[in-house]
C-alpha cells in the first residue's frame, strides 16, 4: 500500500518541474537560466517561483551538491538534452526547496517567491 501524498510538498515538487532550463550566451561562460515552461497560477506559480530562486542561490552556493548539480546540468546541454542530469537537479532542488519551506510551507513559499510577484 502507498503513503498518502503530502499536499505541500506536491506542491513544491510541482513547482519544481513547472521551471525549465536554457543556456543563454554571454560574453564568457553560458549562463544558464530558469524560466516557467507554461503557465502556471496559484500555488503552484508561487512554488516554481520559489525554485527559480533556489536556482539563483544555487549558482552562488559553491561546494553544495546542488551546485555541482546545476554546473553538470549546464554542461551537458550544450552537448545533448541533458535528460538525466536535468532529473538530478530537480530532485536537488526539490530536497533543498522543501529544507527550506518545510516548516511553514505557504508563508515561506511566499517569502521566496516574493522577487517574482506584484
Amino acid at each position: 500500500m502507498s503513503e498518502p501524498i503530502d499536499y505541500w510538498r506536491e506542491i513544491v515538487r510541482r513547482g519544481v518541474l513547472a521551471v525549465g532550463y536554457s543556456l543563454q550566451r554571454t560574453v564568457g561562460e553560458p549562463i544558464l537560466a530558469a524560466e516557467l515552461v507554461q503557465p502556471q497560477e496559484g500555488l503552484m506559480l508561487r512554488a516554481a517561483y520559489a525554485t527559480i530562486e533556489m536556482h539563483k542561490l544555487a549558482g552562488v552556493e559553491t561546494g553544495t551538491l546542488v551546485h555541482a548539480a546545476r554546473r553538470r546540468l549546464a554542461a551537458a546541454l550544450e552537448v545533448s538534452s541533458a535528460a538525466r542530469e536535468l532529473a538530478a537537479y530537480q530532485d536537488l532542488l526539490t530536497a533543498c526547496l522543501w529544507a527550506e519551506v518545510a516548516d511553514d510551507p505557504p508563508r515561506r513559499l511566499e517569502s521566496l517567491a516574493y522577487p517574482h510577484e506584484e
